[in-house]
């Protein structure tokens, strides 16, 4: 079943994820979508900046998956490849939902959420895609905002869809055919695999198997953290 997207647009916000973390709150449902086009003070992972210039998207969007908390680290995958899907054949993915181009950043994702004991009363989903313009060390995609907004819309109903229905082995499954060779080397060791959470699966020097569910990971000297 797809998702009914409800567009709220403003031309200017500080943060899409904190307007839509209130509508969250206040019962908005699943499918509500604040978008700007200019936001001033967006924030990435582990409270970061993230400001979208004109012409780039930016925007959040609720969840109402109703699935243990475990399952957001399969979310964050889930939405790392409809956005890789809509950028193109080109983009990889790195762990655990940032989009590349030429091995540069030009999408990020960011996620909070809403519990209810063990289970998801509501999820927010940040997106910021640099549609227009890039920062330093970035890459700009040069495509149609808006166009580019409902193809991302359509590709996270229609992941979403078979997550609910099937499950996360399909999805895992074109995540890893986006991503970094197995062996490559990262900061945090070898990459071997994500798990059946979304969990990054690393071997370390003694030839053992780490599990990593949060963190900066990047291969080594390449520092993709920058910007996020």
């Amino acid at each position: 079943m797809s998702i009914d997207w409800d567009i709220q647009l403003f031309p200017e916000l500080a943060s899409t994820q904190d307007l839509c973390k209130e509508l969250a709150v206040g019962g908005g449902p699943e499918g509500t979508v604040v978008q700007t086009f200019s936001q001033s003070g967006g924030k990435g992972r582990h409270g970061r900046a993230w400001i979208s210039a004109p012409g780039n998207l930016a925007l959040s969007f609720i969840l109402r998956p109703g699935c243990p908390v475990s399952s957001v680290g399969q979310l964050s995958i889930l939405t790392g490849v409809a956005v890789a899907q809509t950028v193109g054949e080109a983009a990889r993915v790195k762990w655990p939902n940032d989009v590349l181009i030429d091995g540069r950043k030009c999408a990020g994702i960011l996620m909070d959420s809403g519990l209810k004991g063990a289970w998801l009363e509501w999820l927010v989903v940040g997106i910021g895609v640099n549609t227009a313009s890039a920062p330093k060390m970035a890459a700009a995609l040069h495509v149609d905002r808006d166009g580019f907004r409902d193809g991302l819309l359509d590709n996270i109903s229609k992941f979403y869809a078979a997550f609910r229905q099937d499950g996360f082995t399909n999805i895992r499954d074109e995540w890893l055919g986006r991503t970094y060779s197995k062996g490559t080397a990262l900061n945090v060791g070898d990459f071997e695999t994500i798990d059946n959470l979304g969990n990054l699966i690393v071997r370390d020097g003694q030839n053992r198997l780490k599990t990593i569910s949060a963190g900066d990971v990047f291969i080594k000297d390449q520092d993709y953290a920058a910007g996020d």
